[in-house]
């Protein structure tokens, strides 16, 4: 891979980091909670955010539904790795 070719990606990287975390601030801020704890139920909120993406994702994938669920579950694996992996660095 070139220079260039890295570099977008890291970009690219970069910035749906930074659009799923504002993402993530935005429905924590604006979601409805629970009247007792005062909270929002995070794996309910987890589950809904990342099932949103997949629908939305899939929507637009039309001929690679296939791929794309592969994708999705890779990309799953791969961030349970890299935080597993900062925990023990840590």
């Amino acid at each position: 891979m070139d220079k260039s070719t890295e570099k977008d990606i890291d970009y690219n990287n970069d910035l749906a980091f930074s659009l799923a975390i504002k993402t993530l601030g935005t429905y924590a801020k604006d979601c409805i909670v629970d009247k007792d704890t005062k909270t929002m139920d995070p794996m309910l909120g987890s589950y809904l955010l990342a099932n949103n993406l997949a629908i939305g994702l899939l929507f637009k994938a039309e001929g690679f539904e296939k791929e794309l669920v592969a994708i999705l579950k890779n990309a799953i694996d791969d961030a349970e790795y890299k935080i597993n992996k900062s925990k023990k660095a840590s």
